[in-house]
């Protein structure tokens, strides 16, 4: 080295330039850690939305066959109110027609006084009546709790 070449701006020109170079190799070390945590995150980002996605096909595959099941227990349901009205409707027709028996044999004895019998049969018939009908109105509310029952265990998730 020669001793001319130490002057200052010399000196301060060669501090600069390593300075550069240090900030350049400082500069490069973070740019690098950087782009490699980047990689990192987006790696994970990519992992937990795959994921995610998963869980939601999973979870409106759980809900379209619930949404199966009450269907088909709704129909369920739906049937077995059908065949309760055909049923209350076949109990109706039969205390009518016990009624209407009730009538013709009040109508066809003689052997007995006539306002004995009467009040006999009007007696019988219109107890007879009130019996049915209340036990018909309890028998089909009781049938439809049955139903909502079943609609119920049908449709709760196993």
């Amino acid at each position: 080295m020669i001793l001319t070449d130490l002057n200052p701006q010399t000196l301060l020109m060669k501090v600069v330039a390593w300075l550069a170079i240090i900030g350049l190799v400082i500069f490069g070390l973070w740019a690098t850690a950087d782009h490699f945590e980047n990689v990192g995150y987006q790696k994970a980002k990519n992992e937990y939305t795959a994921q995610a996605l998963k869980d939601t096909q999973a979870a409106r595959l759980k809900e379209q066959t619930l949404q199966t099941k009450l269907n088909e227990a709704q129909n369920a349901r739906s049937k077995a109110e059908n065949a309760l009205l055909a049923s209350a409707i076949a109990n109706r027709n039969a205390v009518n027609q016990l009624r209407q028996q009730l009538d013709t044999t009040n109508r066809n004895l003689s052997s007995y006084s006539s306002a004995a019998l009467a009040a006999r049969v009007t007696t019988l018939s219109t107890v007879l009546e009130e019996c049915t009908s209340q036990y018909s109105e309890l028998a089909t509310k009781a049938d439809g709790h049955v139903a909502d029952l079943k609609l119920m265990e049908d449709a709760w998730p196993k």
